[in-house]
C-alpha cells in the first residue's frame, strides 16, 4: 500500500518544512504544529490498520493478520503523546500519591503486558510496540540533553507515530534491504532511528564547514574554530549563539559546548571590555531532521550501504 507511504511523506515534509522555517527564524516551534501533525499521524495509522484488516491483508506479506487487539497500541501512543504537551498534576505532592495520575502513567505498561500476552508471536505487534518505545526514547534524549530543544524531541515523537513502517513508494524509495529483512529492521532499527541517524550525519558536517570558514577569515584557534566563529560581543545578545569564552575570577575560560548562563558570561566579557569572542551557533536541529526525513525516504539507512 504505497499510497500510505506517499501520504506520510507528504504530511511529514509539509509540517517539518513549516517547523524548519519557524526554527530558523525564531528557534521556536509552536506546540500546535506537532499536535496537529501527531493527530493526523494517529488517524492515518488507524485507517491503515483498519484497511489491512478489512481489505488488503494480502498486500503486505509480513503481516499475518490484524486483530482488534493490535488497535490497543493507540492507548500507550496517545498517553505518551499527550505527556509531551499537556501539563498534569504531579504523581506525588504534599506527601500524597495521586492515584488518578499514577493510573494514567501506568496505563501504557498495563496495555503492553496485555498485548504481549496475546500477540507475542505477531511481527506486527513488535513493530507497533516500537512506536511508543521510540517516543520514550525521544524523552530520554531530551532528559539527558542529547536533544537540547523541546521541539526537537517533539519532532522525533511525532515522526515515530507518522512513519511506523519502512516506507515504500515506487521509483522514490531505494532500500538496500531485501523484503525479508524489513520486518526485522522495523523492530530493531525503526525508521525514526534512520531519520535521527541521517540528521546526525548532516550536523556532523558542520564542524568541517566552520573550520574552512575560519581559515578563510583568518581566525585560527584550535579547537574553537571547529565549533563556531568569532563575533562582536555587543552583537551576541541579539543572535542565536552561545559564547564559548567568558571570564571567571579574572581569568579567561573556554567552554566548547555552552548551553547556559549566557547573560552572566556576557556580563563578564563586557566587564573586561572584550570586543570579539568565540561563539557557537544555536543549531536549528529541526532543519537537519527535515532533511534527514526526506533523505531517509529516498536512500534509507546509510549503514546498510556500508554493510
Amino acid at each position: 500500500m504505497w499510497y500510505f507511504s506517499a501520504a506520510r511523506l507528504g504530511i511529514g515534509s509539509i509540517f517539518l518544512l513549516v517547523a524548519s522555517i519557524r526554527d530558523l527564524k525564531t528557534r521556536r516551534v509552536p506546540n500546535e504544529l506537532w499536535m496537529v501533525m501527531g493527530s493526523i499521524a494517529i488517524v492515518l495509522l488507524f485507517i491503515e490498520l483498519l484497511a489491512v484488516r478489512t481489505w488488503f491483508v494480502d498486500d503486505i506479506d509480513w503481516i499475518d493478520h490484524v486483530s482488534w487487539t493490535h488497535f490497543l497500541i493507540f492507548i500507550p501512543i496517545i498517553v505518551i503523546f499527550s505527556e509531551a504537551f499537556i501539563e498534569r498534576p504531579p504523581v506525588y505532592s504534599k506527601g500524597k500519591v495521586d492515584l488518578k495520575v499514577l493510573g494514567w502513567l501506568l496505563l501504557p505498561l498495563i496495555v503492553f503486558v496485555f498485548m504481549l500476552n496475546s500477540l507475542a508471536s505477531s511481527l506486527l505487534f513488535w513493530t507497533l510496540v516500537m512506536i511508543p518505545a521510540m517516543m520514550l526514547f525521544a524523552f530520554l534524549l531530551y532528559f539527558f540533553y542529547i536533544l537540547y530543544g523541546g521541539a526537537d524531541a517533539k519532532a522525533i515523537i511525532t515522526i515515530a507515530i507518522l512513519v511506523p513502517f519502512y516506507p515504500y513508494i515506487p521509483r522514490v524509495t531505494n532500500w538496500t534491504l531485501s523484503s525479508d529483512l524489513i520486518p526485522m529492521m522495523q523492530t530493531f532499527f525503526p525508521f525514526t532511528l534512520v531519520v535521527l541517524l541521517n540528521a546526525s550525519i548532516i550536523v556532523a558536517v558542520f564542524p568541517i564547514g566552520y573550520f574552512f570558514i575560519n581559515i578563510f577569515k583568518g581566525d585560527i584557534d584550535l579547537p574553537k574554530m571547529f565549533f563556531g566563529f568569532k563575533k562582536r560581543t555587543r552583537d551576541i545578545e541579539d543572535s542565536f549563539v552561545w559564547p564559548m569564552e567568558y571570564y571567571e575570577d579574572g581569568k579567561l575560560k573556554t567552554e566548547l559546548f555552552p548551553r547556559s548562563n549566557t547573560e552572566e558570561k556576557l556580563d563578564s566579557l563586557k566587564k573586561h571590555k572584550r570586543k570579539y569572542v568565540w561563539t557557537t551557533p544555536k543549531i536549528p536541529f529541526i532543519v537537519p531532521i527535515f532533511i534527514g526525513f526526506m533523505i531517509s525516504f529516498v536512500i534509507g539507512n546509510p549503514l546498510m550501504y556500508m554493510m
